[in-house]
């Protein structure tokens, strides 16, 4: 197959969907020298099949505002692939949210959810709207109308919904509750739930440490320690936090966070008192970070700047995807940075992926670094389906494992005939052999 060739057929079908395109570009080049004389899956028609999802699902979401004016937004819900199990994949409430970045989101979901080695197909979906200044009661009702045009389509053993950027454990609350009010059923078709009620311990965490787990397997192999590093993190969600708090226990050093409005760059670092700081902060604050440089003496704060100018040893971006471009990787390089962790959904570009890996940093992709939410996510379901509930500590130590042997799977799949590693294609590789024997085990379904 002309891979090229295909490439600009996918894009001619996918008019307008940039996201999708460059994320199965990306992709299919990671992998193609493992499957282009791989005559099983040419028959089978596996690629074709992969960029391709199942189901694309595009409905408007009515809802009712403070003021008594009905709104519309736009909802989304793509059920991308279910050989591996039941679709299974976050929400996110963003005002940019499109389709082409839904159908990325899903697609790379996929491969993560693979990675795990759980039993999880791959879905994604969400809303144009936006939560913040919206009130409990607008978000309440908004989450209401949302789960009226999709409850059907959801449950259990067919398609399970989770937390994304903008859905909390609030937003999940309210989507399950109605939810468990048209089906009659409390089961496990949502993940992300309160703790009290059907969620697991250390969800809110379980993002950012897994980030970490999965840096430590890497610098351990490379002899290295987190004590004492400096580390640059962006964005100032849950998926930040759970770095942070992670990072500053195995002795770490964390110095910069940004928000909307730009980023605090903290030369002590972020300590734990600080970090309950941030928590209560955001709560309030619509996430911004500015009242943190004022709260702290010696923190400075940055207007609409990004935070890779600050020197490091370890960058985390946590904030969203194509964050790092070439600007951003030129300056982690000439700051000596010898570490990037992909805690978001492809925060880097692909030419800054390169540039970055070709300079001598040791690059962590997301679908494997970032696969901690989704792994404790499979956690909250087997508890549900038990009816039980584990500790911090048994979850910790699932998760942990899970996370080591995704950075094992990558380290061997990524290994190069020079002697190299590059993690991003092993996790492409294993992630990907994973999907397409089920696919072929299944036949033309």
């Amino acid at each position: 197959m002309n891979l090229e060739r295909f490439l600009l057929e996918l894009e001619q079908n996918n008019p307008e969907e940039p996201e999708f395109i460059q994320g199965v570009r990306e992709f299919l080049i990671s992998v193609s020298d493992r499957i282009k004389d791989d005559f099983r899956l040419s028959n089978a028609g596996i690629l074709e099949r992969l960029t391709e999802p199942d189901r694309v699902f595009v409905f408007k979401i009515p809802w009712l505002n403070d003021q008594g004016k009905v709104m519309v937004n736009r909802g989304y819900r793509v059920q991308y692939n279910n050989a591996l199990g039941p679709y299974k994949g976050g929400l996110r409430f963003h005002p940019a949210l499109t389709l082409g970045t839904v159908k990325m989101l899903a697609f790379e979901q996929v491969f993560k959810n693979s990675l795990t080695s759980l039993a999880l197909g791959g879905a994604m979906g969400g809303a144009n709207f936006n939560p913040t200044g919206k009130s409990e009661a607008e978000i309440m009702r908004f989450c209401q109308s949302f789960v009226l045009q999709l409850w059907d389509l959801l449950g259990a053993d067919m398609d399970i919904p989770g937390g994304d950027v903008g859905v909390g454990s609030r937003e999940v609350g309210y989507l399950f509750g109605m939810y468990k009010k048209l089906t009659r059923q409390h089961n496990a078709a949502f993940t992300g739930k309160a703790p009290d009620w059907g969620g697991t311990a250390l969800r809110a965490e379980s993002t950012g440490y897994g980030v970490m787990y999965f840096l430590k397997a890497l610098m351990d192999d490379n002899n290295d320690t987190l004590e004492g590093k400096t580390i640059c993190v962006s964005g100032f969600g849950n998926v930040a936090y759970g770095v942070v708090r992670k990072a500053v226990e195995l002795g770490a050093k964390v110095v910069t966070l940004s928000g909307p409005d730009g980023f605090i760059h903290d030369p002590e670092g972020i300590s734990d008192d600080k970090l309950d700081y941030l928590i209560e902060l955001r709560a309030t604050s619509q996430d911004l970070v500015r009242p943190y440089s004022i709260e702290f003496p010696g923190v400075a704060y940055y207007e609409g700047q990004k935070p890779w100018g600050i020197a490091c040893d370890i960058a985390i971006p946590c904030a969203i995807q194509n964050e790092i471009g070439m600007k951003e990787a030129k300056l982690l390089i000439e700051n000596k940075c010898k570490y990037l962790v992909e805690a978001a959904d492809k925060p880097c570009i692909a030419d800054a992926s390169e540039f970055l890996v070709a300079n001598g940093v040791k690059l962590a992709p997301s679908k494997a670094a970032n696969a901690g939410g989704v792994a404790v996510s499979t956690l909250e379901l087997a508890q549900n389906t038990m009816k039980i509930n584990w500790t911090n500590d048994e979850v910790n130590t699932r998760l942990k494992d899970i996370m080591e042997r995704i950075y094992q799977l990558c380290k061997i799949h990524g290994a190069k005939p020079d002697g190299s590693i590059n993690l991003s294609d092993g996790a492409n590789i294993a992630s990907f052999h994973r999907v397409a024997e089920a696919m072929i085990d299944q036949g033309a379904v």
